[in-house]
């Protein structure tokens, strides 16, 4: 290897050490801060933010890259690196110190914000800390990319590298007639009963369940850890410290369970990349994308967590566990119940058909935020017209409308579609293993996840940011991203539980 490439990585992990020590600031200030103790965290994390942006734009880093630019001997490896390293000192390059460091005080600031306003149901506390997240973006967008007539754009390449919004928009387009067609299929058969599942469970029974099932599907207890807070997330603090959050509702027990497999999924992600040694604590050592991150969590928890073969070695310590919710429910009402398709408020306990129009909603939401074509102080209005037109419901208030989700109040725009593009990436990943691993169910039903995870681990984990998400997709699968293998498995699976 050569030396520029060795004080490369050098910088590099420097950098990522800066970025682990942000992240557990913030980690920390979603689970345990005190509440009085947030502008003084929202200046640790400005401060920390500065000093990691100052170690990725010194222009030594410009001078190594320029030196090797030409070199034709470098592997495979090397030259991915150099890839991922010119990307993020070009784009980190542009961006001044002043607006890194107050785009990260703004969100600390904004997060608590939203924390309380989401509590206190009152939107109007947290639409100055909103607008500011949206001025923020829009600075950096223009920032990047000066001569770009669409900043929304730029805020999704972030996220999804290459993306658009007419190219999101197009295939939103197909995804929506697709959703609505099988969703019209389900509402013509008789609805499956769920009552059971809202009967009262206590935080400590759920915590209890989170347990197990984040041993069932391999999560390593001696590299990371679960906590609680409003808004669950996964998060790295290093290597071998993956921090995973749920959330515990007492009339309805499943929600933490599908919590706590969704982010145990993103988490194993992060525990299996690992490119080669040489490239610890690198920009190579990261996830490929979003979207394919969010492949994974979406995979372990729906295309795994709610299906029958997954939950027939499991539905019995469920019922023990459940302090009586579950005595006298038959194992496929159990699983009929868990995958009940209706249209409802939250999207982080939708079912897998309407799931994707949530998603929908957010994209058209925040891309018209960004554009100017919304204000602020119309979203409210917005979120409810559109929730009314995707999914024909009501939205009672704001708590369980525009302020459910924390991801504006981080300044994450562009982030949403990841979710969706991830359920198409599971689904062509999932096809895929199945092809690989004929015996793939019966091994589930007996208990044993390893198949799955070093499957995962091989093909999609472990090759880290080497590749992008489009090559990657194609390594594995030998096919570009196709929505039809999310349909057909929506279509074969509903169509067994439905009857139609």
């Amino acid at each position: 290897m050569r030396d520029e490439i060795k004080r490369l990585i050098e910088i590099d992990r420097q950098r990522t050490l800066f970025t682990h020590i942000g992240a557990l600031l913030g980690w920390d200030q979603e689970t345990y801060l005190p509440e009085r103790a947030v502008e003084e965290r929202a200046e640790q994390l400005a401060l920390i933010q500065g000093l990691a942006h100052e170690k990725a734009v010194q222009p030594e880093i410009g001078d190594l890259l320029a030196a090797l630019e030409e070199d034709k001997d470098l592997d495979g490896l090397e030259l991915a690196y150099l890839r991922v390293a010119k990307r993020e000192f070009e784009r980190e390059s542009k961006l001044p110190a002043e607006l890194v460091t107050e785009m990260a005080r703004q969100t600390s600031l904004s997060q608590a914000s939203w924390v309380q306003a989401r509590k206190e149901n009152d939107f109007s506390r947290f639409a100055p800390y909103l607008q500011k997240m949206v001025d923020l973006n829009i600075e950096m967008a223009s920032v990047l990319d000066p001569k770009g007539e669409q900043p929304y754009d730029v805020l999704l390449d972030l996220f999804e590298i290459g993306s658009t919004e007419d190219g999101i928009a197009k295939v939103f387009s197909v995804m929506r007639e697709d959703l609505v067609r099988v969703l019209g299929k389900i509402r013509s058969r008789p609805q499956v009963d769920d009552s059971f599942l809202r009967g009262k469970v206590s935080a400590a029974a759920q915590a209890k369940m989170s347990d197990h099932f984040m041993d069932a599907i391999g999560f390593d207890r001696s590299r990371g850890r679960l906590d609680i807070t409003a808004h669950p997330f996964t998060t790295t603090l290093g290597r071998d410290d993956i921090r995973i959050t749920t959330r515990y509702i007492e009339d309805y027990f499943p929600s933490s369970i599908f919590s706590t497999v969704h982010e145990a999924g993103h988490a194993l992600y992060e525990m299996g990349i690992d490119p080669h040694p040489d490239f610890r604590g690198t920009k190579l050592a990261d996830a490929v994308s979003m979207a394919v991150h969010e492949s994974q969590s979406r995979m372990w928890e729906n295309l795994i967590g709610r299906s029958s073969q997954f939950w027939k070695p499991h539905y019995a310590s469920l019922v023990g566990m459940a302090e009586g919710a579950l005595d006298g429910i038959g194992f496929e009402n159990f699983i009929g119940a868990i995958n009940k398709v209706e249209p409802s408020l939250i999207r982080t306990e939708a079912d897998e058909v309407t799931y994707g129009l949530h998603v929908i909603l957010r994209f058209d939401l925040e891309a018209a935020l960004i554009s100017g074509s919304l204000s602020v102080s119309d979203l409210p209005e917005a979120w409810n017209q559109k929730m009314k037109e995707l999914l024909g419901l009501e939205v009672p208030d704001n708590a369980q409308g525009c302020l459910q989700d924390v991801h504006w109040a981080m300044g994450a725009f562009g982030y949403f579609p990841s979710y969706a593009l991830g359920n198409l990436y599971a689904a062509q990943f999932w096809s895929k293993m199945n092809e690989d691993l004929p015996d793939l169910g019966e091994r589930l039903g007996a208990g044993d996840c390893a198949p799955v995870r070093g499957w995962l681990q091989r093909n999609i984990h472990k090759p880290g940011n080497s590749y992008l998400p489009g090559e990657l997709l194609e390594k594995v699968t030998g096919k570009p991203l196709d929505a039809s293998y999310f349909t057909r498995y929506l279509e074969e699976k509903y169509s067994r539980i439905y009857g139609f």
